[in-house]
């Protein structure tokens, strides 16, 4: 029997949870409380929950009017606590000073890119999960892998491009007007004055450019990843024995299986090894052969049949080696992405086998790649002196980043139609096709400023668009055809992002992000190199002499067109509309301290009014609205910037220097400089507040999400974030329990366990409201999921108060099967239009008039979040704030608010601050200060009681 300790020595009966959302906000301002007052009960320095002893005493001003209501007192009964996990997704470089803090930063910049191919593996169709945690990806996921590691080499390729190609035309020549004499008089040395021993040294920039890349996210994954105790393993209750299909959030092994760990990033390693010894025996073989020079004449029979010819036989071993050894790897990476069960053994113990076998399996594959990467350095330094080209360029890079951006480009174009059920060998055999005609066609440029293309040219071109044409067709079509209408309607796509298309979307913007950064990176070293003056006396400057990889050079030139024309769009959408003022719909504010404006139903005749109000504070919350609906147009604007990018890229890897870029080499280095000096200016600034997100805003939404496409991920602060919170909760249920004294460790455990079991889902004399802002909701969603009781249909004594939250126009629509309609059992949103006043017109009038969006319906056998939160009454223990003036904040349900229906979810919030003095536009922030925020937190409270 457990004891339980009398009922009048427990003064609050209710736990309102504060988290905060993406702003960071401290705990003093959430909890309006000076530090003084504030005492952190669990926790560390990176996060923990924190309280004020004396939070029941009012400070009220006494001169307020009777009735003022302190919002930093809680009410009767109720014990607000603030968790606060901001740093957890905020990792400088400790105690360096600010150089180290900017190296740090720029590192953590490099690895956007792999942050966002994270981000593109969840976005994919998530299939519903069989009990016992394991792990079924479904389509696309073996696919992003090797799109993930195709970015890793085309870092390496950036950093060869600097060191090998760059670095060997400067050491062995005098185009590089600033480089230190010094360096140029130690590779003159013997025995490093001629090209093999040169290679072999310049080989370990790019391999410990990658092993910075994965010291800086391993060390800060150990950091923050870690579960408190066992609160990971405890997801779902240990020993819970759950039934039926599950929902991704509700497996048991979401939060605590890491789906790439250790063996992926030994196989990353592998593959940066195997591909710089590939480089160094591209070069030695091809070096005696003038075709094999230029991209333009790789492919001749001319450069192949020389490579074949050549005597040299270490280099030609060293080369089949290590290029085996790469296609060996990538096929690992692919294969080893996914686990299942055979069935034959607990999933358990299959997954420790399996990381066994894994971890085996790539531990040899890392220490092969390293061995030939010795061996073909070896090669080139004891192997003897071989013809340089009359370029002096590295041979090597003269194709390797085309060739890898184009299969990368080719995976991201098939990706299109991951979610939307194009069948994938399909998408493979167009896009290879296409990308095999594009590579000859390639071939057929002039390689020279004098000379002709080949008469191949563009039908081989004309052949690559009709595929990847075709390729889109099917895309657009396959939902509509017979197969994609058995498994939905086709309007279904309207609720998800992009149509759909997110994971292509998202590998687009990975990939253009590492494009951008590389492109940067090796331009910029160039323009260095030869900013000097020339020894020689000579009126112009040797740039002609040092010339990086075509690909780069070319991306350079039209990554300048790219920024104007995004900025054209931009600008062409907002400034049409921010020539007047709309009337927008808002939600109906009860209890505010004066009404703004009337509500408006709905827009009139298919139209939006303009505001004739001469009131300065309207006005002012007026203009607020229509800020905050511009930047809700971010879905569009993200998609047009990833058309622009995939745009730039054919057109780096399709047009020869020679012929198009000549004339606008001069204009293009200024264009380069301002946005490096932009990028910069960001790295700068956060490198001087070394406790502030990495990359801003984006830095938050990219680490929530476990990492599952590319391991050198920033880490994901959730998987601490989420045991901490539960644990918080259950603690709160079963406070006043004690487990009989004859108990050892283990039956303790046990009996712990049942009572969190019959806390949550039995009546209790304890309850929580977790109290959600923004991002916090997203936090607070993916804990109520851990919580449901074993195999039951309601979740008791667990409340939901969320505002500012994006829920269902932004995690709703990207992450369909994690927080998308079917998942928490809202109504689905379409996307936000460019054109209109209100990017979401055309939503507000389907909820006002009752009509639903088509959404896709799963598998699952457990309950929704809001079927999870349903009281015995039929109410629902969730309550949403939002108002028009919140520029990251929507409501979750719908626009319609119809007070008494049994999903009154939404409500509104007052839109301006404190009337008494300088009054201010309320936006994303200080919701937990307006009026309503009682009011809802009361009525949750009510209705989970």
């Amino acid at each position: 029997m457990s004891e339980e300790a009398p009922e009048g020595t427990w003064p609050h009966r209710v736990l309102e949870l504060r988290i905060h959302g993406i702003k960071n906000t401290p705990p003093t301002e959430i909890l309006g409380r000076e530090q003084s007052e504030l005492r952190q009960t669990q926790g560390d320095e990176n996060g923990g929950f924190w309280w004020a002893p004396d939070q029941d005493q009012a400070d009220r001003d006494p001169d307020d009017p009777p009735g003022t209501v302190d919002p930093s007192v809680p009410p009767e009964g109720v014990r607000t606590e603030a968790y606060s996990w901001g740093r957890l997704a905020r990792y400088g470089s400790g105690p360096l000073l600010f150089i180290g803090q900017l190296f740090v930063q720029l590192a953590w910049l490099l690895l956007a890119p792999f942050g966002l191919a994270n981000t593109a593996y969840w976005t994919r169709r998530i299939p519903t999960q069989r009990p016992g945690g394991e792990w079924d990806a479904g389509v696309g996921g073996a696919s992003l892998r090797i799109f993930a590691l195709g970015l890793t080499l085309l870092y390496v390729c950036a950093l060869g491009s600097v060191s090998l190609d760059l670095g060997v035309q400067c050491v062995s020549g005098t185009a590089c007007t600033a480089f230190p004499s010094a360096v140029t008089g130690f590779f003159g040395t013997e025995p490093l004055s001629w090209r093999g021993p040169q290679l072999s040294l310049l080989s370990l920039v790019p391999i410990a450019g990658v092993l910075l890349l994965f010291v800086v996210s391993r060390r800060a994954r150990v950091r923050y990843e870690a579960a408190i105790f066992d609160a990971a393993d405890r997801m779902g209750g240990r020993g819970v024995q759950r039934k039926g299909r599950l929902r991704p959030l509700a497996s048991e092994g979401f939060w605590r299986t890491a789906r790439v760990g250790s063996p992926t990033e030994r196989l990353h390693l592998a593959a940066a090894f195997l591909l710089v010894a590939l480089l160094l025996s591209w070069d030695r073989m091809f070096a005696g052969v003038e075709e094999c020079a230029k991209l333009q004449t790789f492919v001749s029979g001319e450069c192949l049949g020389g490579a074949l010819r050549t005597g040299d036989v270490l280099a030609l071993t060293g080369g089949i080696v290590a290029a085996a050894g790469l296609v060996v790897t990538i096929v690992l990476v692919g294969v080893l992405a996914e686990t299942t069960n055979t069935g034959r053994e607990s999933v358990d113990e299959f997954l420790r086998d399996r990381l066994r076998r894994t971890g085996t399996v790539t531990g040899w594959v890392l220490a092969a790649a390293v061995v030939v990467y010795l061996y073909v350095g070896a090669s080139l330094w004891f192997g003897g002196q071989y013809e340089v080209p009359g370029t002096g360029a590295f041979l090597g890079l003269a194709t390797a980043p085309s060739i890898i951006l184009g299969v990368l480009l080719a995976i991201c174009v098939s990706a299109l139609g991951w979610r939307r059920g194009v069948p994938p060998w399909l998408s493979i055999v167009l896009m290879t096709g296409a990308g095999l005609a594009f590579l000859v066609g390639v071939a057929q440029n002039p390689p020279t400023q004098d000379a002709d293309p080949g008469a191949l040219r563009l039908p081989l071109f004309l052949i690559a668009a009709v595929l990847t044409l075709a390729q889109l067709i099917v895309v657009w079509w396959w939902p509509r055809s017979r197969p994609g209408r058995r498994v939905g309607h086709p309007e279904r796509f309207q609720a998800e992002g992009w149509a759909g298309m997110g994971p292509g979307v998202l590998m687009l913007l990975a990939l253009g992000a590492a494009m951008i950064l590389s492109t940067l990176l090796v331009l910029g070293v160039q323009g260095w190199l030869v900013s000097g003056s020339p020894p020689c006396g000579c009126a112009a400057p040797p740039h002609g002499v040092l010339r990086p990889p075509i690909v780069y050079h070319n991306f350079g030139d039209v990554l300048p067109f790219i920024a104007i024309a995004f900025a054209l769009v931009v600008t062409g959408m907002a400034l049409p509309l921010l020539r007047w003022i709309p009337l927008l719909t808002t939600p109906r504010t009860v209890d505010g301290r004066r009404p703004l404006l009337e509500g408006v139903d709905s827009y009139q005749y298919g139209r939006i009014r303009a505001s004739t109000t001469a009131d300065r504070l309207a006005l002012k919350i007026l203009r607020a609205r229509r800020l905050a609906a511009l930047v809700h147009r971010g879905e569009p604007i993200l998609g047009i910037l990833a058309l622009l990018l995939a745009i730039g890229f054919v057109v780096a890897l399709a047009v020869s220097y020679t012929t198009v870029f000549r004339a606008i080499d001069g204009l293009v280095g200024p264009a380069l400089t301002v946005i490096a000096a932009a990028i910069l200016i960001v790295v700068v600034e956060n490198a001087l507040t070394a406790k502030e997100r990495p990359i801003s805003v984006m830095w938050d939404l990219m680490c929530f999400l476990p990492r599952a496409g590319h391991p050198f991920g920033p880490p994901c602060y959730a998987e601490r974030v989420v045991p901490e919170v539960r644990d918080r909760v259950t603690d709160w249920l079963t406070h006043d329990l004690q487990p009989p004294a004859d108990l050892d460790l283990a039956a303790r455990l046990e009996w712990r366990d049942r009572q969190e079991e019959r806390a949550l889902a039995e009546e209790r004399p304890f309850s929580v409201v977790l109290s959600a802002h923004s991002l916090g909701a997203v936090l607070a969603v993916s804990t109520l999921f851990t919580l449901r009781p074993d195999d039951a249909d309601r979740l008791r004594n667990v409340g939901l108060l969320t505002y500012g939250a994006q829920l269902r126009v932004y995690f709703g629509r990207f992450f369909p099967e994690l927080f998308g309609p079917d998942a928490l059992g809202t109504l689905g949103s379409r996307r936000p239009l460019l054109g209109k006043a209100d990017p979401w017109f055309t939503q507000v009038e389907l909820d006002q008039d009752g009509g639903r969006v088509v959404v896709s319906e799963s598998d699952a056998d457990d309950p929704s979040l809001v079927d999870l939160l349903t009281q015995p009454d039929g109410s629902v223990g969730w309550i949403n704030l939002w108002r028009r003036t919140d520029y990251l904040g929507f409501p979750i349900n719908s626009y319609r608010l119809d007070r008494g229906l049994p999903d009154d979810l939404d409500r509104g919030a007052d839109e301006f601050g404190p009337p008494r003095y300088l009054v201010k536009v309320a936006t994303h922030p200080d919701y937990q200060s307006a009026p309503q925020y009682r009011v809802a937190l009361l009525d949750v409270i009510e209705r989970i009681r």
